[in-house]
């Protein structure tokens, strides 16, 4: 699975959001798992063509205790 890293910050939480968002069209495009964190958003999908993969499991178990301890909901629904 490749991974990328982008430095460069989304200008706003709805910037980052639809990012995200299109990350994960993307993902559906080509059938694939990924996780992703940006400033102010974070994404992911596992379970792509029934596969799971352990990598993005874990990713996003770190991810939800991160969330937790920082203040954040790791189940916020971005459509309010």
């Amino acid at each position: 699975m490749p991974v990328f890293y982008i430095t460069e910050q989304c200008k706003s939480i709805s910037e980052a959001r639809k990012f995200v968002t299109e990350v994960r069209e993307l993902a559906k495009k080509y059938n694939a798992n990924f996780f992703i964190v940006t400033d102010g958003a974070s994404g992911y999908s596992n379970g792509n063509g029934g596969v799971n993969n352990p990598a993005v499991k874990a990713m996003r178990k770190a991810m939800d205790k991160w969330e937790i301890d920082n203040g954040f909901d790791p189940n916020e629904d971005w459509s309010k």
